[in-house]
């Protein structure tokens, strides 16, 4: 396969430009008279009546007589005087004087049609839910005048809704003041055995808030190997008009990604569209590497961790017995019993550890049961065991809420990463040397896998946390010197002067940007000024030669004050850091120190969009499960693209906030979501 390029035609089933059959095949508005007229059937087919809805008149309504009789009778109508109360309404807002105002109604089909492809999309219902018979009688009690639609219509409906967001999201990408950055992921559909691949794009907009973006949401076609999704995704960011505006790319671990990233970096040289020749274009999904070293070391505590999930599993497995359960936990012991048992999920390990946590919450009432039930005595734990238990949760607590900050993905990310990787760090050198010799084994094992990706800090990642105002570079010393020593230096000088390259790649682009706005302004303006002092000025002194020296002295004294002159960066770190654990918005901070930090805002604006972890592509193969089920195998992709993306733009436009949703007093259950952002180290 080729490498995609601008000036190869782009097929019908590419993704991006099929969707324009199913705006071409919408149909013209129909006249307005329908609105008040109602069509009739006639015995012959090849006529057509119509019967004023207001006095009842039938006139005859062939499509080649057009409905200028038709409008003009309804112009003149009597009995149209006397309007129908149904079509007034009474407004939500009162009048000043606070007395409610009665505003007129106006039915609008295509309003009432965008609102059920939203019903649909943002539901994950199937097409087929127009045509039940319930649905249409809830639309005809809701809305007497709405006209019931197939399936079919329903779903180029919402093909047609996607093409019009779709070109909305590409002006917000194209007027991105920034870099974007990308984040990746596979996903494979179990019902119809598709390899779909999903494209998050990540930016921070001019009012300083971070965007994303779902762009691409697509079955790949095999082979599923790096050159063929490379191919893909050069597609992809050509037809999104971003190919020369991507800072990063965030994936997992997986062999065919190395060999795809070395394939885009060729492609992005070759149109001299990347940074500092992609030294810093890969970043590796960190929460995918933190559940690498978690589990390598899980696989040792296997025994005691077997014991709680399958007790765990028994009581919860019996409705009765699940039912006495609490009853004991709350009337017995006391317990808030809102707080249910957890069951671990096997590929995700934070499960684990909440099924951990869960159980020593209520580890009075196990013990209570494994008394009093034979068949839970074999799952029952030790005093031993159990402080164990309580070690190990205490342990990977801190990994846990590093990878719940890790994992967002509506706050910036990249500036959390060194501390995070640090804090794992500490705690594996602390515990292998600690009293806990249970735990040896298993730390070791972590310690292996850490090594392997994280022995050498992200370089990119590491001069994200400078940037942040409460770290800067004392902090990196702090930790590099708490893990390192007196070799800390090597490792600060590194991170140090990579971020010194990638400041200079900014003040040159800054500089050529502003010469070539400076030149296209001025090619053959003249100061008024300095005109006429050519002119009129005679006493100048002109000493003749074969050179006008006064150019190349300018250029001396702007070097020489440059080589004085400290930098953006060099003022940025000499002043002191914020509080550590102050809680800022640090795109509001760059925000608002973008006048007296011009170039390193722009640096920090780009750093800042790298999320580094693929969680915002993997949430959106949750939604695909829910969009491709048993029932809904038949789908094609553009479709399943189309409610994928549409339900994720729709999610960024706080949809569920517009109108007023709220989540009701009972929804509490044992599925509770933590919330990341507010979750601080």
């Amino acid at each position: 396969m080729t490498m995609a390029s601008s000036n190869t035609p782009i097929p019908m089933d590419d993704g991006f430009n099929e969707y324009e059959s199913a705006v071409k095949r919408q149909k013209s508005t129909t006249s307005k008279v329908w609105d008040e007229m109602t069509k009739l059937e006639c015995e012959n087919k090849n006529e057509l009546k119509a019967q004023c809805n207001h006095c009842k008149t039938i006139f005859f309504a062939k499509s080649s007589s057009g409905t200028s009789h038709l409008r003009r009778h309804l112009n003149s109508c009597l009995k149209k005087v006397n309007k129908d109360i149904t079509q007034y309404t009474i407004a939500t807002q009162p009048s000043p004087e606070g007395v409610p105002s009665i505003k007129n109604y106006k039915f609008d089909a295509d309003e009432c049609r965008k609102a059920i492809s939203t019903f649909l999309v943002c539901g994950k219902h199937s097409f087929r839910t127009v045509e039940e018979p319930g649905f249409r009688y809830m639309m005809r009690i809701a809305s007497p005048n709405f006209k019931n639609i197939s399936r079919y219509t329903a779903a180029r409906d919402v093909l047609m809704y996607y093409a019009k967001e779709r070109d909305r999201v590409k002006e917000e990408l194209a007027k991105a003041p920034g870099l974007i950055c990308l984040t990746s992921d596979n996903w494979n559909s179990e019902h119809t055995n598709d390899e779909y691949i999903c494209v998050t794009a990540h930016w921070v907009d001019k009012d300083w808030k971070l965007q994303k973006r779902i762009i691409r949401f697509r079955a790949l076609f095999p082979p599923y190997d790096g050159l063929n999704i490379a191919d893909e995704l050069v597609l992809c960011l050509s037809q999104w008009g971003i190919d020369k505006k991507i800072f990063s790319f965030t994936l997992d671990n997986a062999f065919y990604n190395d060999v795809m990233v070395s394939y885009l970096k060729n492609h992005f040289r070759a149109n001299r569209a990347i940074l500092c020749d992609g030294a810093f274009f890969q970043v590796r999904c960190c929460a995918h590497i933190l559940n690498l070293i978690v589990k390598a070391g899980l696989e040792l505590a296997d025994d005691v961790v077997g014991k709680i999930r399958n007790g765990i599993r028994y009581i919860r497995k019996s409705g009765i017995r699940r039912k006495r359960f609490y009853d004991v936990a709350d009337k017995s012991f006391h317990l808030n019993v809102t707080k249910k048992l957890r069951q671990d999920v096997c590929v995700r390990w934070n499960s684990n550890y909440l099924m951990l946590e869960s159980s020593l919450y209520y580890k009075d009432v196990l013990d209570y049961w494994g008394q009093r039930d034979k068949d839970y005595q074999i799952f029952a734990l030790s005093n031993e065991e159990w402080e164990n238990v309580a070690i190990l949760c205490k342990f990977l607590k801190v990994f846990y809420d590093v990878t719940c900050v890790f994992s967002g993905s509506n706050y910036p990310t990249a500036n959390l990463y060194f501390r995070g990787v640090w804090k794992v760090h500490k705690v594996l050198l602390d515990t292998v040397k600690g009293p806990y010799s249970f735990l040896t084994p298993m730390v070791k094992q972590m310690q292996e896998k850490f090594n392997k990706y994280w022995a050498e800090y992200s370089l990119i990642l590491s001069c994200a946390a400078i940037l942040d105002p409460r770290y800067k570079l004392n902090y990196v010393q702090y930790c590099f010197t708490t893990i390192y020593g007196d070799h800390a230096s090597d490792f600060v000088e590194t991170i140090l002067s990579n971020l010194r390259l990638l400041f200079d790649e900014y003040v040159k682009k800054s500089k050529s940007t502003s010469s070539s706005l400076a030149g296209s302004s001025n090619v053959s303006d003249k100061n008024p000024i300095d005109s006429g002092l050519d002119e009129h000025n005679d006493s100048s002194a002109d000493f003749g030669g074969y050179f006008d020296e006064s150019d190349d002295y300018k250029r001396y004294l702007n070097e020489s004050s440059t080589r004085s002159e400290k930098s953006q960066l060099d003022i940025y770190l000499e002043e002191p850091e914020l509080e550590l654990n102050s809680q800022i918005d640090v795109l509001d901070y760059w925000g608002k120190s973008s006048v007296r930090y011009n170039e390193l805002s722009l640096l920090a604006r780009d750093l800042l969009a790298i999320s580094i972890s693929t969680v915002a592509s993997e949430l959106a193969f949750s939604m695909g499960k829910k969009v491709i089920t048993p029932l809904r195998s038949s789908l094609k992709p553009k479709t399943v693209q189309a409610v994928v993306c549409l339900d994720d733009w729709m999610r960024a436009k706080r949809f569920s906030a517009e109108i007023g949703c709220k989540k009701d007093d009972d929804d509490d259950d044992d599925d509770e979501d933590d919330d990341v952002s507010s979750i601080v180290f």
